[in-house]
């Protein structure tokens, strides 16, 4: 028995329950529901069953609801059940009270994968291997046809004197062995095929032509009265290798010049005049496809044909490479032309408009096409459902070295799809020659021997589509007069009032945007007065900009952006980057047309993944929104109604400020931390106050100097391990000089050596001014070590360096001790030098962090080869040893602080520092625990798997740790729990109003989160409904295409056929999109909610709805397993069970890979 598919067996299980019972009230067509939503996680299993049901859709509604349509929606869709759920199931239980008990079934075992399903490769090599190379091997010889003494074509002929089969085909099914005129003419409309000939001893290769097959072309025939041949040097390029080949053309009343000739026999000719070199068509497919899904060159390409054709390096065809290199770039560039409609158009070619033949995104707003009528008058609060969102960024691996010329070779539609046109782009960066804005290391002996030094691009940050003319060459670096150009060439036919604009600095570039653009700006590319720009930096990028107010550019509270992070160019420059190898030493112009040919395959990439990738956002954004929303709710039921109206009037008054905006910021919190520096100023002044209401002096050194003189000591020793009572710091705390000393006893040198004996000299000489202030603030210190001496304690100063001599301060000694041993105050002006520390400490790491963030981004999106990354990786490595440094600072001055105070409420805020929380913006609740990718153990290694350390194992040296994260995890702060370092709370004189400021900014981000997410999902249900009226406008544009150009009667034909079936195509994919956006809000793996039904719509009239017979009773018993219950058949059958645990296997692969998915422009002309 065939085993039912995961989603037949659950619906056959019981999918959901639906009562409809008319009954005569106002509302009685208002139809029903009660759902019970079913969780499964591993075994366990959780119900959800809503207290009242809900009303799906009224009468004024449904008519509406039935001419269009929306993805289901659900407010408790990834909410935990609540406490009403309890009375649900009491209820249930009264009313089935008395009936028969089901019985429960016991959960079976997840069946155990067989080992032809588990370890595939064990199995053959142990059972089948030599099986598999006799039989490689038998096809060396005849084989089965070795006993054959006549051509058996001959004898099916009836051959007066049958030959003697020699001669084989190794593309044709059956190998049997043929006579020599057999074998031709077997092969008269198969004449790229490989021949070989049995000598007695064993079989040779040889070829068609050798052997006397001719090609005639222009004849259906295959017979001219005039044939002509070809060049006696002709070769034929097929996806099997090369070919040695003799064509005749047609040389009577009816023939066609030569190249058409080879053209309608599918051969693609490199030359015009005298022909010496084709291309099948089917080759030429092959390569086109092959070299977008792979990034790989012409020449890798042509070289394996080579090899098919002789790996022997005894008969190798001489080199067509540069004529092959030549078709294919003809090729893509006329299936660009084709699947823009360009052959339809009776202006030709040539009048083809900028950016025509580019890929638009269907989900974007295009007024006329895809909006409603109307939609300018849109509420002021849906008014960001028509606003659009444009990214731009630039990339540094696609280069381009000074090979040939624009004039020799120009390209052949440079500005017909995302590049932008070269003429007035480069007029217009000669016209600001002047600039120097140029950033990210655009310096001239990086742009030495190149023409090229990268790309600037402009994209959409919904679909993370490549817009039209969007793309343009960075000549040195990223400078502003580029991205100006490349931003205001994608947005030059917008029609639409707002544009959101992200870019990594656009702190810096947006400023005086509006400025350049009255500086000789293209008439062109002038922006309608009334477009309003709102600039925006992406989610990864935002936190590493620390000015003030930058908040203003942050995606979590602009209003209208929905959960959008808008990093799309780093994900499209990762897809193309391996380009740069290929296109790097190709000319001008063929390299722009080989990047828009890869750019529009990205672009059909995306446009045939809507379907699954807005499905996948909006169950995503779902749950975002109804966690958030409940979230929020929460916070805000538990404070004053007053203060929540007051902080809603703050953030609504910044949001509708313009920019810059003027209005006070509700997500800053006023106050600043104290710093060490403020600490010292405020001791001072307090020690000029006590002084002048006549405190005595006791030295002219005061008490605090004498603290910040030990701590700069151990700022010299670097962080002295502090060790007290009860209290022993990390063992990761060296000094300074003790790392000095380690490093000249590895790499000894007189130079090193003199200069580590001066910096002990000279610290030896400030402990010494220091140890004689220690009897007038520390004067009991004596007595305290002569009695920890006499109970056997030591405490011995003395050591063999400066380095490790440790000092005296009120931190070390047990607090019984400090009265008697410290003069007054003096530990307490220790505890708030500490804290002064510790937050410094903090922030020189934080900002540390992000030093190390940005270098690490840029290494690895910009630096290339051993050098350049050696260089580049010790600079980190400098920049991560100060991280080092404050993380031992840290935790030297917490150790003393609670040493001098004790535990308290300040560890809330002052944590203890651990390895793992000294990393940047990451969030700890991935941190997942070490696991070894899935078949990686060996057998004997299982048994321990589960003992391995969850993190690294901590070591003096530790690591700043990167997270592990898949490829769905988020970067920004929407669900974001940072590390503690990065929440340190502000440290000011009024706790209260402090309190009050966080809570501010907590209540006003959390507002922010709930707003965005219910912005998502209204644009992502918005953004189903364009693309899916997009294509349909798309399926009616070609249908109007069809007969536009008067021809003869066979390209007529074709030019219709093409437009219908592109027309068809777009239909299909809309309908499959309509499909998938009314599926259930599960996956496809989970267990269908009681609650979506998955029969048809219910009756749209009481008397079709009164003739369906209510449904069985609820059923409460537990569901049965999906896993374990394979609905029948036999367990003996080992053919069915690895044939489903292959299917499995393939679902989870499938599972894996969805986010990438590789669709093609279809086998033939199948695309957009």
């Amino acid at each position: 028995m065939q085993r039912q598919s995961k989603r037949a067996r659950t619906a056959a299980e019981g999918g959901s329950a639906r009562d409809i019972v008319p009954l005569p009230t106002d509302d009685y067509y208002d139809i029903r529901e009660r759902e019970v939503r079913t969780r499964r996680t591993g075994l366990n299993t959780t119900h959800s069953v809503p207290s009242a049901p809900s009303v799906q859709k009224t009468q004024e509604s449904w008519n509406v609801a039935t001419s269009s349509w929306a993805p289901l929606d659900d407010p408790d869709y990834a909410l935990d059940p609540d406490g009403l759920w309890y009375d649900d199931v009491l209820y249930q239980d009264a009313l089935t009270e008395g009936g028969i008990a089901t019985p429960e079934v016991p959960l079976k075992k997840k069946k155990k994968k067989s080992e032809v399903s588990r370890r595939p490769h064990i199995v053959w090599k142990r059972t089948y291997r030599p099986t598999y190379l006799d039989e490689v091997c038998r096809l060396a010889g005849r084989g089965d046809f070795m006993s054959s003494s006549q051509c058996p074509d001959c004898v099916a002929r009836k051959a007066v004197a049958p030959q003697a089969p020699e001669y084989r085909c190794n593309e044709c099914l059956l190998p049997d062995l043929t006579c020599k005129e057999c074998c031709v003419r077997r092969h008269r409309t198969n004449p790229l095929h490989r021949i070989q000939r049995w000598n007695g001893d064993y079989f040779e290769p040889t070829s068609l032509k050798s052997i006397g097959l001719q090609i005639q072309l222009n004849h259906s025939g295959l017979y001219c009265v005039n044939p002509l041949p070809c060049h006696m040097s002709m070769l034929v390029l097929h996806r099997n290798g090369i070919h040695e080949v003799s064509i005749q053309f047609c040389g009577c009343e009816r023939a066609l010049p030569q190249h058409i000739q080879l053209l309608r026999r599918r051969l693609y000719p490199a030359s015009q005049l005298i022909v010496k070199t084709c291309a099948t068509f089917e080759l030429l497919n092959l390569l086109h496809k092959f070299a977008l899904t792979t990034k790989s060159s012409t020449y890798d390409f042509y070289r394996a044909l080579e090899k098919m054709s002789d790996n022997t390096g005894l008969r190798t065809p001489k080199s067509r490479y540069r004529s092959l290199f030549r078709m294919v770039l003809q090729w893509r560039h006329l299936k660009l032309l084709k699947w823009g409609g360009r052959a339809h158009d009776p202006a030709g070619v040539e009048a083809t408009a900028p950016g025509e033949l580019a890929l638009r995104c269907p989900s974007c707003p295009y007024p006329g096409i895809n909006l409603p009528e109307g939609w300018e008058q849109a509420p002021a609060d849906e008014s960001f459902l028509y606003m659009k969102f444009v990214c731009m960024d630039a990339n540094f691996r696609l280069k381009n070295q000074l090979v040939s010329s624009y004039s020799q070779d120009p390209g052949f539609g440079i500005g017909w799809a995302y590049m932008v046109p070269r003429e007035p782009y480069e007029m217009f960066i000669r016209s600001r020659t002047n600039d120097q804005d140029a950033l990210a290391q655009a310096n001239t002996r990086f742009s030495q021997g190149l023409r090229t030094t990268g790309q600037g691009g402009a994209f959409c940050g919904r679909s993370e589509m490549i817009l039209p003319l969007a793309m343009g060459n960075l000549q040195k670096g990223e400078r502003y007069a580029n991205m100006d150009y490349v931003f205001a060439s994608s947005i030059r036919d917008c029609k639409l009032p707002r544009i959101l604009i992200s870019y990594d600095i656009s702190c810096q570039w947006f400023k005086n945007l509006a400025a350049r653009m009255q500086d000789n700006w293209p008439r062109e590319l002038d922006l309608s007065p009334s477009t309003t720009l709102i600039p925006a930096i992406p989610k990864l990028h935002e936190p590493m900009h620390t000015t003030p107010n930058h908040e203003v550019y942050s995606l979590n509270l602009i209003p209208g952006v929905g959960l959008s992070d808008l990093e799309c160019p780093e994900r499209v420059w990762s897809a193309h980057n391996a380009l740069g190898n290929s296109t790097k030493t190709q000319g001008p112009g063929s390299r722009q047309d080989v990047l828009d040919d890869h750019f529009g395959h990205w672009n059909w990439q995306k446009i045939v993944g809507l379907g699954k990738t807005l499905m996948r956002k909006y169950r995503g954004a779902l749950a975002d929104r109804n966690i958030q929303k409940e979230g929020h709710r929460g916070l805000t039921a538990s404070l004053n109604d007053s203060m929540v109206k007051q902080w809603e009037k703050l953030c609504v008054d910044w949001e509708e400020d313009g920019f810059p905006k003027n209005k006070k910021n509700p997500y800053e919190t006023e106050g600043a931390v104290i710093t060490e520096a403020q600490a010292k100023k405020e001791l001072a002044a307090a020690e000029a106050e006590r002084l002048k209401k006549g405190g005595a002096v006791l030295h002219a050194t005061s008490a605090y100097s004498f603290i910040i003189m030990a701590l700069e000591i151990e700022e010299s020793q670097y962080i002295c391990p502090i060790k007290s009572f009860s209290i022993v710091t990390h063992g990761a705390s060296r000094r300074r000089l003790r790392r000095l000393a380690k490093q000249v006893e590895s790499n000894t040198t007189t130079r090193k050596e003199a200069n580590l004996t001066e910096q002990r000299n000279q610290l030896t000489a400030r402990i010494r001014a220091w140890e004689q202030l220690v009897p007038i603030y520390m004067p009991g210190l004596l007595q305290y070590q002569a009695e920890s001496r006499a109970a056997g304690v030591d405490v011995s100063t003395v050591a063999e360096h400066a380095e490790l001599n440790q000092l005296w301060l009120p931190s070390r000694l047990p607090p019984s001790h400090r009265p008697r041993v410290c003069i007054d105050g003096l530990p307490e002006i220790e505890d708030r030098l500490r804290t002064a520390q510790c937050h410094d400490a903090l922030r020189a790491i934080r900002h540390i962090l992000k030093i190390k963030t940005r270098l690490v981004k840029f290494k690895n999106k910009n630096m290339r080869g051993q050098r350049e990354g050696t260089r580049s990786r010790a600079v980190i490595d400098r920049v991560h040893e100060k991280a080092r440094i404050g993380a031992d600072k840290y935790r030297a001055s917490r150790a003393a602080k609670l040493s001098l105070v004790g535990p308290g409420q300040w560890e809330q805020e002052l944590q203890v520092l651990k390895d793992e929380d000294v990393r940047g913006y990451q969030d700890p609740d991935k941190l997942r625990q070490f696991q070894g990718r899935r078949g990686t153990l060996e057998d004997h290694q299982l048994a321990t798997e589960g003992s391995r350390p969850a993190v690294p194992i901590e070591t003096d040296d530790f690591t700043l740790f990167t997270e592990e994260r898949s490829r769905r995890h988020g970067t920004g702060e929407t669900r974001r729990t940072l590390s503690w370092i990065w929440r340190v709370g502000p440290v000011v004189d009024d706790p209260d109003n402090a309190t009050d400021d966080v809570l501010r900014v907590e209540w006003a981000k959390s507002r922010a989160r709930a707003a965005r997410a219910e912005e998502e999902v209204k644009l992502l249900r918005e953004e189903m409904r364009r693309t899916y009226e997009y294509l349909k406008w798309r399926s009616n544009n070609w249908l109007r295409q069809s007969h536009r150009r008067s021809v003869d009667s066979p390209l007529a034909e074709a030019l219709a056929a093409y437009a219908r079936s592109q027309s068809n195509l777009c239909l299909a994919l809309a309908e499959h999109f309509h499909s998938t956006w009314q599926g259930p809000l599960e996956d496809e793996d989970d267990t269908i909610p009681a609650g979506i039904s998955t029969a048809g719509a219910p009756p749209n009239n009481p008397q079709e709805e009164a003739r369906i017979p209510p449904p069985d009773a609820m059923d409460t018993s537990p569901p049965k397993d999906p896993v374990t219950d394979s609905g029948g058949g036999d367990d003996g059958a080992i053919g069915e069970e690895i044939e489903a645990e292959e299917d499995e296997d393939e679902d989870e692969e499938h599972e894996e890979h969805e986010d990438y998915v590789e669709v093609d422009y279809g086998n033939g002309d199948e695309d957009l």
